[in-house]
């Protein structure tokens, strides 16, 4: 018999989650969100929308937790009375820590941390899980796996791992988009319409990126094999390396870490 998935919060990370998975198939699906006009696209795409958390803590085998920190709390208290030992509760609730989560819930349910970027919202997401909570079954580790791998790419990691797993991929497509506007402004100053860098730039990563994908071959490796001697490719790689680019990203995540870490504290 199918799960039913639901989902209390469905803004821009929860709804997204949802949508992806209306769009999979396979799965009985849920939910509520405190501004109910945005349930209508979720469910002109199957979701059930429900009239309050607890509601879909009784309805629901998994329940995606996905409102604003500052909520979860006085959330999962509305849920409360819904959740039994049958239920997992994940949580993509940014820096509520599993513990603050299971006293929520007064352990009446297996919690697990998601920690998604924003390609989610596109499909093409990135999903660290945590699933430490000793409560949890085996075979409900594999359905939350199996559902989250339907919409990108999982990675299991400890709870402890999860603000270095921010900085890198979390804060990551700031990184990449700010790449990505600097060489589509290089081309707007070399004559390209902007609409005409912009739409090159963004094959040029996606390109990029496949590649990766299906080579083994080091990264400085493929950068070389694009750099003929004397050649022009060779002259902007050298100014990269003098400017220290390889540095500044590495110092950009160590930085936006060391600001987590504190954010914890």
């Amino acid at each position: 018999m199918a799960l039913t998935i639901g989902c209390v919060g469905c803004g821009n990370m929860g709804g997204a989650i949802m949508a992806g998975l209306a769009r999979k198939g396979g799965y009985n699906l849920c939910g509520y969100n405190r501004t109910a006009a945005r349930m209508r696209p979720l469910e002109e795409l199957g979701v059930r929308p429900l009239e309050s958390p607890l509601a879909v803590a009784q309805a629901a085998d998994v329940l995606v937790l996905g409102v604003k920190p500052y909520q979860a709390a006085d959330v999962l208290g509305q849920m409360r009375p819904g959740l039994t030992a049958d239920k997992t509760l994940v949580s993509v609730a940014a820096g509520v820590s599993r513990q603050k989560l299971t006293q929520a819930v007064e352990s009446r349910c297996p919690v697990v941390r998601c920690m998604p970027n924003t390609p989610a919202l596109v499909g093409k997401g990135v999903f660290a899980l945590c699933f430490e909570d000793p409560a949890l079954p085996d075979a409900r580790k594999g359905d939350v796996l199996a559902l989250f791998n339907a919409l990108g790419v999982c990675v299991e990691l400890p709870e402890s791992k999860f603000t270095a797993f921010s900085a890198l991929i979390g804060a990551g497509p700031a990184y990449v988009f700010a790449m990505m506007q600097g060489l589509v402004q290089a081309g707007v100053t070399l004559g390209f319409q902007h609409r005409e860098s912009r739409e090159m730039v963004t094959a040029l990563f996606a390109g990029c990126a496949k590649m990766v994908e299906q080579s083994s071959a080091p990264l400085m490796q493929l950068r070389d094999d694009v750099c003929s001697p004397g050649g022009l490719t060779i002259a902007g790689v050298n100014v990269l390396d003098r400017e220290g680019l390889v540095g500044l990203l590495v110092d950009s995540v160590l930085a936006a870490n060391t600001r987590g870490k504190e954010m914890e504290s």
